[in-house]
């Protein structure tokens, strides 16, 4: 009966050190879990600091360019071909070949500026609406000089008159397909 009893309590206490192995590995690998969950919240919070620091930069570069915006020269079409017509009879050169040259000149000289295409879009709609509508027998003005009136407005003056209407930052935004933070910021710039 003893032998019986030996082996049982032999038998219960290779079991309990099975037991006992088993529940050390799962602490193992639980430890092991939690130090990789600490690894990957420091690399998220890195991320998100790094990717805070470059909105930031962007932010400011956005800023200086809004402050050294070029304003574009106003020069007539009229009196501009004519100084072109009066080199060309001083050169002696053909027209075509002096016009060819003077294009690829002004492309090197001028900066080419980007519209977006919501302001395009308004401008050549507003264009197309003044030629449509004929000419009031009352005003005296000329087509040309109506279109010249109803210049195109910017992305910023349309902003400003916007917040003026009382529409928030997010509204503006949303109707001329923006950021909220860009709309926030030009804002900012012209209070």
């Amino acid at each position: 009966m003893t032998t019986i009893l030996i082996a049982v309590l032999f038998v219960l206490q290779l079991l309990s050190f099975y037991f006992i192995i088993i529940l050390n590995t799962k602490l193992a690998k639980f430890k092991d879990l939690e130090k990789k969950q600490e690894r990957l919240m420091r690399e998220m919070d890195d991320s998100i600091s790094l990717y805070l620091a470059e909105m930031k930069d962007e932010n400011n570069r956005l800023i200086q360019a809004l402050q050294v915006v070029p304003k574009p020269e106003k020069t007539t079409g009229i009196g501009q071909q004519s100084k072109q017509l009066n080199v060309q009879k001083d050169q002696g050169k053909p027209l075509s070949q002096a016009d060819s040259e003077q294009k690829d000149a002004s492309r090197d000289s001028e900066p080419r500026i980007l519209m977006p295409k919501n302001i395009v879009a308004n401008a050549y709609s507003r264009q197309q609406q003044v030629a449509v509508t004929p000419v009031q027998a009352t005003t005296s003005k000329p087509v040309a000089v109506q279109k010249e009136e109803q210049k195109p407005i910017t992305l910023e003056q349309q902003i400003v008159q916007m917040a003026k209407q009382g529409k928030t930052a997010e509204e503006i935004a949303k109707q001329l397909q923006k950021g909220k933070t860009e709309i926030e910021l030009l804002l900012k710039f012209h209070s």
